[in-house]
């Protein structure tokens, strides 16, 4: 485990965010677990063979039946921290160029239809909770990630009466971007300002104590909500998919979509083009009655 630590320590010397640390942290772990418990070895770099991974992308296909994505992700992660290792002169080959990850159709993140975003902004418009619905709000209408929202300062939201907008500073990749705010993200900020405690913290959203909201505490607050509306696996980066895909229905141009959601690919923003279960269940839909109205037509 004292290469995990050392490679996780070189991301964040690289200024990776924690949410990245941690992920490819945990991946490791677990591949470590499985080693050890599979061949009875601790987890060396130099140790590890085509043959383990081909083994423990098996297990995780069969045994855990976990998705593509999952494990594909699960040998990134070991492939990023081969090429550490080698770098650090800690192996001498990457086991992972021998290994190929699972090939799956692309499958549409999820994101949430109207009436369920209706029935979940219902049910934080009647708890009356002005910071919450501030939350949501921009969650909803902007496509901010979580750890973005809570790093908001005060000084990063501009409000006037016909526009608004949001400066990010601390985007992935630290990448900078302005997002615009419409309406409803405006006057649900205007309304949480004129109540937001007064505090030395120039944090935009603040916790109980008065000091900064956490990813964590936006992430329940989210799920709270969700469960009142009788809503299954909602978390805030659903309301990111929902902005992306919402946008892109209306018809905004990828580019632009791209640009507010702050991805570095136009590859990243077109997983939103894919269609979702419901979109291919409507095509099927519409198929059947375009068929009886023809046969309709010539009987």
């Amino acid at each position: 485990m004292q290469h995990i630590e050392r490679f996780t320590d070189e991301l964040g010397r690289q200024e990776k965010s924690a949410n990245t640390i941690e992920s490819y942290r945990y991946d490791l772990v677990l591949f470590a677990r499985w080693l050890e418990a599979t061949n009875g070895e601790p987890f060396q770099a130099d140790r590890i063979t085509p043959t383990d991974l081909r083994e423990y992308r098996s297990y995780l296909l069969t045994v855990e039946q976990r998705s593509p994505a999952t494990i594909n992700r699960r040998l990134a992660s070991l492939r990023t921290f081969l090429q550490w290792a080698r770098a650090e002169g800690l192996c001498r080959e990457i086991p992972t160029d021998q290994v190929k990850g699972i090939q799956s159709s692309p499958r549409a993140p999820k994101s949430l239809p109207k009436k369920d975003v209706d029935r979940l902004m219902r049910e934080v418009e009647q708890s009356g909770n002005k910071r919450d619905l501030a939350i949501l709000q921009l969650l909803r209408h902007t496509g901010i990630r979580v750890g973005e929202l809570t790093a908001l300062r005060l000084s990063d939201v501009s409000i006037s009466e016909r526009k608004g907008q949001l400066v990010v500073r601390s985007g992935k990749g630290s990448k900078y971007r302005v997002v615009p705010l419409n309406a409803d993200a405006r006057k649900a900020l205007s309304d949480y300002l004129a109540v937001r405690p007064k505090h030395t913290s120039d944090a935009l959203f603040l916790g109980r104590r008065s000091d900064r909201l956490s990813p964590r505490a936006v992430e329940k607050t989210v799920h709270k909500y969700a469960h009142l509306a009788r809503l299954e696996d909602v978390s805030p980066h659903t309301l990111r998919h929902t902005f992306g895909k919402s946008a892109l229905d209306a018809g905004v141009d990828l580019v632009t979509v791209s640009r507010l959601m702050g991805h570095e690919r136009l590859e990243t923003t077109a997983i939103y083009t894919t269609p979702t279960a419901a979109d291919l269940e409507k095509a099927v839909e519409k198929l059947e009655a375009d068929y009886i109205d023809r046969k309709g037509v010539n009987a």
